[in-house]
């Protein structure tokens, strides 16, 4: 019996060491997700409104200094910068939406010019005349009486082939020009669609705006799945521009990974600037203050054309020649907009062959996300992209009756986020909650159980050795000594 008791208690240790084992895995992850939900209550509600993490934005401008001897000459460009800017990125008119779970918002982004940066705004630079060049670029399904008109309005107003200005005027500031005007009393067929404006610069408008990136919806998490996965981007269910696989509006917006990453997950994500989701695949693994995490890039087939990679077909607009760049023209109101990664990495070799001083180098140019695998909490994020501007001979205009056809990279621009070491601290709590919370649950019910059943056995044990009481029954008497005492 004492042995039985006491196989039925070991078992019950287990039991209790697997229970707990169960229980505590479930509570700690059950803790996590109320705390990664989007909601006003939890913790990644309040850093996701108003992220406080230094976010820094790095602009590099490429100088064309041969500019007076092209087409002749191959442009060679000078990469000048960066020019740092410290930004300020909050979250507005938010508005959750319980019926789906969901919730809307506009992001607003102020930027402030850091003095430390390897140059200054008032810095002279001289770049492809990126006005002339969307004319000529939206004309070039006009007839030839159309064509010849631009072409005398350009010589008029004085455009040329380039524009020299200061950095806070082709950044930020912008400035007036001619064209712009002329554009205003025209019909949208003419401009693209594209909005009036006083002013050009590369980054007009931008500042302080709650605009740029349009009207945002993603998932809550409160009805299950993942926190922060895009529904909706300006007022759309898919894109206008694109068909098929292209047209889809899928992915998170780069705030929120999936948990439980491995080498073969990937991370996909929509980015407003690319009016596109892309995908970014594993490329390996490592530590940042003693965290874990797995980098996900950017490949070569990421921006690949057609010929290599049929998927991204869907994306090039009429426009595919060259792998590694991806066209923007068609939600860039008919701009000659095209992005790649900084000096055509990954891109067609052709393309650096057009221009000198594309020196591309993956430990520089990539675009990636460091991800701790467990949390999916973004470490480190390095995001970095080309404008350039496709130009192209047109007979009936004079300003490019002679030039090749290329892609003229304008700047590129690193948006770098990393988290600090006291969040990395926090991480790396965490973390070790989740790997170890169940053990160290697991062991303190075993010690427990352990406990509780030598003290029972041993209780047990006492019971079934206790000796028994001796009951001595006296000896029946004989026949005569019953006799002797009757006398």
């Amino acid at each position: 019996m004492y042995r039985a008791l006491c196989t039925v208690a070991r078992l019950a240790v287990a039991a209790a060491a697997l229970a707990a084992t169960l229980c505590c895995d479930s509570i700690i992850e059950a803790a996590l997700n109320l705390q990664i939900k989007l909601n006003p209550h939890s913790r990644a509600y309040n850093d996701w409104v108003a992220p406080s993490v230094p976010l820094l934005f790095d602009v590099y401008l490429f100088n064309w200094t041969n500019s007076e001897r092209f087409p002749e000459e191959i442009p060679n460009l000078e990469q000048l910068g960066p020019y740092r800017f410290r930004e300020r990125r909050t979250h507005v008119n938010v508005t959750f939406h319980p019926t789906n779970g969901s919730v809307s918002y506009r992001t607003q982004r102020s930027w402030y010019f850091d003095e430390t940066s390897n140059g200054t705004l008032q810095d002279n630079v001289t770049i492809l005349n990126v006005i002339a060049a969307s004319a000529i670029y939206r004309s070039r399904h006009w007839n030839f009486f159309k064509q010849k008109g631009l072409s005398m309005v350009l010589a008029m107003s004085g455009h040329g082939m380039t524009t020299s200005r200061l950095v806070r005027e082709l950044l930020f500031d912008g400035f007036e020009d001619p064209l712009l005007d002329m554009a205003k009393s025209l019909p949208a067929s003419a401009t693209g669609g594209a909005p009036p404006v006083d002013k050009f610069g590369l980054f007009y408008g931008r500042n302080n705006s709650m605009d740029t990136e349009g009207l945002v919806e993603v998932t809550t998490g409160e009805l299950g799945g993942i926190p922060g996965q895009i529904l909706s981007w300006d007022y759309h269910k898919s894109l206008p521009w694109y068909e098929g696989e292209c047209a889809k509006i899928t992915g998170s917006g780069g705030e929120f990974m999936p948990h439980n990453l491995t080498e073969d997950s990937l991370l996909t994500i929509f980015m407003p600037d690319l009016c596109r989701t892309v995908h970014l695949e594993y490329e390996q693994s490592g530590q940042i203050g003693g965290l874990p995490y797995n980098k996900y890039a950017m490949t070569d087939i990421s921006f690949d054309n057609s010929s290599r990679t049929p998927l991204n077909s869907c994306f090039c607009n009429g426009e595919c020649g060259w792998g590694g760049v991806m066209n923007v023209s068609a939600c860039r109101f008919g701009s000659p907009s095209f992005l790649s990664l900084p000096h055509f990495l990954h891109g067609d070799p052709e393309l650096r062959d057009t221009v000198r001083g594309m020196q591309p180098d993956p430990d520089l140019h990539s675009f990636y996300f460091a991800v701790e695998p467990r949390l999916g909490v973004p470490l480190d994020v390095a995001g970095r992209f080309q404008f350039n501007v496709f130009i192209e001979p047109n007979p009936n205009i004079a300003l490019y009756e002679k030039v090749p056809k290329m892609l003229f990279p304008i700047f590129w621009v690193e948006q770098r986020v990393k988290v600090s070491e006291p969040v990395i601290s926090e991480l790396r709590t965490v973390r070790a909650i989740l790997d170890w919370g169940g053990t160290v649950c697991a062991c303190a019910a075993i010690l427990f159980a352990s406990y509780v059943t030598i003290a029972t056995c041993c209780a047990k044990k006492s019971q079934y050795s206790k000796p028994q009481e001796m009951i001595v029954s006296e000896k029946p008497k004989d026949e005569a000594e019953m006799k002797l005492n009757s006398m």
